[in-house]
């Protein structure tokens, strides 16, 4: 939803200054109305992300979750709205771009309760500052371990890894970026969806090793042309989710190949 400052007055969110609003008010908010608190402080989202925006949270979102996949990892990666109480009281409440969260029991249906390992942040026109200065304060002070703010302006990644050292260290887009809360994972923002398809060789590769086919009944070649296939189409739709338990779950795998 695409609000206006009249909307807001409609709504009644209009109180300014800390301390103002709990997370009771943000639970109360009309569907599709999205918002975020800082010690009281509410932020409500007054623009749609641009397509380029998105592509970049989806394409490092899927990323991370396929070498989870790959790992037999137990972190969990969010990359669509997942609300997360990162102070544990009612007054901080975000919804940051990409969450992974290595602790289960942060975990319940309303999102994360506590400070996510890992928080990715795609710079917006008109976020800057937060992103620069209201939450990388949040994210420190909460416990976050590392903190990405990611610039498409400026084609520029910043990297706090906190239990590494105080400063921030800068990476231009065209350089793979390590995580640093694992040992072996880089990701690759300028060539998002070239990465993708690494990654898929590589997966593909690993799982031939395991004893695990991608192949149909027509043989191995062309079950994986036809994985090819579905991979860009589920890519182009922009649906990375699919695509990431498709890798892992061959009936489902079936199921996406009935549909396509």
């Amino acid at each position: 939803m695409y609000l206006t400052r009249k909307d807001l007055e409609r709504m009644g969110l209009t109180r300014k200054g800390k301390w103002q609003y709990t997370v009771a008010d943000i639970e109360a908010l009309p569907e599709g109305v999205h918002a975020e608190l800082i010690d009281g402080e509410l932020f409500v989202r007054m623009e749609v992300a641009s397509e380029r925006h998105q592509d970049i949270q989806a394409g490092l979102g899927f990323q991370i979750e396929l070498y989870i996949q790959r790992k037999k990892g137990k972190c969990r990666v969010y990359s669509t709205g997942l609300g997360v109480r990162i102070k544990k009281d009612i007054h901080n409440y975000v919804v940051p771009d990409i969450a992974l969260i290595c602790d289960s029991e942060k975990l319940d249906q309303k999102g994360c309760f506590g400070a996510p390992d890992l928080v990715i942040e795609v710079v917006s026109p008109s976020n800057r500052k937060m992103d620069y200065v209201r939450k990388l304060a949040l994210y420190r002070e909460a416990g976050v371990r590392e903190y990405w703010i990611v610039d498409p302006k400026h084609r520029q990644v910043t990297v706090y890894c906190w239990e590494q050292s105080e400063q921030p260290v800068l990476y231009p887009f065209s350089e793979r970026i390590k995580v640093g809360v694992y040992d072996d994972l880089w990701l690759d923002i300028a060539n998002l969806h070239g990465t993708l398809e690494e990654v898929l060789v590589e997966e593909r590769q690993v799982s031939r090793e395991e004893g695990i086919s991608f192949g149909l009944d027509k043989g191995r070649a062309e079950g994986e042309a036809r994985f090819a296939e579905l991979t860009a189409f589920l890519l182009r739709e922009n649906r990375t989710d699919d695509l990431a338990r498709a890798v892992t779950d061959p009936e489902y795998r079936e199921e996406l190949y009935r549909q396509f």
